[in-house]
């Protein structure tokens, strides 16, 4: 996803002593929080660390609205963010650590989803639930292979985190998408040029037939932020072709 103003992307990072730092695309912005007091009641009795949890995806998500000229509050909506009357969001946390926010206001786009994933965290027992056959195939059993079951899981969960709010009539599973190398589709990851993230292959992400409306494409991207696989996703309506037959690519 290349930066623009009618889409942001932005990852906080908690630092030593719990500072946060703030990776925007298209613009640098950080600075501390203060929740809506309507986002503060979202999370009354909850644990310490789920509210700051939930505050550190909050920030991420002002610091997006923030970008594209609106403010919040961005509440819930059964188990999804509710963002403000034309502007369509996601929001996803990790252990803590890491919280963000993709938010768009472009008329084109039905649905976004993000993810971000520490890599290392997911067992071997992990890739017999999330990946198909020829997606177990391709992992090693050493660093790039950890790295690469992340990038997996990561694309399929901000994929279906997509796909969730466009009102499906089931919910995705992971067999229902494939992520595999695709030459010549990757830039080097300049945040972390050993990472094997972008080092000349590419990802191809193709869903079951018919698990997208017609005129339906997805774009996308991966990139690792130190130790963590950050996925951000766009469905966009477009006319033309049934979704079952476009492939879906991360460059």
């Amino acid at each position: 996803m290349r930066p623009a103003r009618d889409v942001i992307a932005v990852l906080r990072r908690a630092g030593a002593g719990g500072a946060t730092e703030a990776h925007t695309e298209g613009c640098g912005c950080g600075g501390g929080y203060d929740m809506h007091p309507a986002e503060r009641e979202l999370v009354r009795g909850s644990s310490p660390a789920r509210r700051r949890e939930f505050a550190a995806g909050r920030a991420a998500a002002a610091d997006a609205l923030r970008l594209l000229g609106r403010s919040g509050p961005v509440l819930r909506e059964a188990r999804r963010p509710r963002f403000p009357v034309g502007v369509r969001g996601s929001i996803s946390h990790c252990r803590g650590a890491a919280a963000t926010c993709l938010a768009t206001t472009r008329p084109d786009v039905s649905a976004v989803g993000v993810d971000v994933e520490r890599v290392g965290r997911l067992s071997p027992e992990t890739a017999a639930l999330v990946c198909t056959p020829p997606e177990r195939a391709l992992l090693s059993d050493d660093h790039a292979g950890e790295r690469l079951l992340t990038v997996m899981f990561s694309a399929k969960e901000a994929f279906y985190k997509a796909a969730g709010a466009l009102g499906l009539p089931r919910e995705p599973v992971f067999h229902d998408l494939e992520v595999v190398p695709h030459p010549g589709r990757a830039r080097r990851d300049a945040s972390d040029p050993g990472s094997g993230i972008g080092t000349g292959t590419g990802l191809r992400l193709t869903a079951v037939p018919g698990l997208l409306p017609d005129g339906c494409i997805v774009r996308g991207q991966v990139r690792s932020v130190g130790p963590y696989v950050w996925t951000t996703v766009l469905l966009l309506r477009v006319g033309g072709a049934p979704a079952a037959s476009r492939t879906f690519r991360f460059a």
